[in-house]
């Protein structure tokens, strides 16, 4: 069953007048590419590698963190261009004996590339990362003028 914000619409049965609505096939058409373009939880390849993300914001920083099991720091590609941060990589499978028969497979591989826009245009020295224990942490420094400071706001009192 079809599901989506035009699912309402999706009947082949005629109208409440009896006659076939020609639209009706339109409607389910334009919710599925409205579904499909606005759901970026899918993949590109249906079981292709795709690293997870956490991206947090502090006053002074965002800090993205990425889940990357397996793969050393010369099999990942990290680049920025303007304010749009790419990770790129690839992630081998690990094949050992080619007689052994496989039960389960659930691990995925491939290449993969995430970007995302930052709310602003980094310097060249606002970027760092570290990667520890499979996990890519880059922290990218706010411009002064976006840092956000708390400030004490006094309250008037009615005349």
């Amino acid at each position: 069953m079809r599901t989506g914000p035009l699912a309402q619409f999706r009947s082949h049965a005629p109208s409440q007048n009896g006659h076939h609505d020609p639209f009706n096939s339109l409607r389910g058409d334009l919710g599925d590419i409205w579904q499909q373009f606005f759901d970026f939880t899918r993949q590109v390849e249906p079981d292709a590698f795709s690293p997870s993300l956490d991206i947090n914001e502090t006053a002074k920083e965002v800090i993205i963190k990425a889940d990357l099991p397996g793969l050393t720091e010369d099999q990942i590609d990290l680049e920025i261009v303007g304010d749009v941060l790419s990770l790129k990589g690839e992630r081998s499978e690990e094949r050992k004996d080619e007689t052994e028969s496989r039960r389960i497979v659930e691990r995925s591989w491939g290449r993969f590339e995430r970007s995302l826009r930052l709310p602003f245009v980094p310097g060249e020295k606002d970027l760092s990362t570290s990667f520890a224990n499979g996990v890519l942490t880059i922290n990218v420094k706010k411009p002064k003028s976006l840092e956000t400071a708390r400030r004490k706001i006094p309250i008037g009192k009615a005349s």
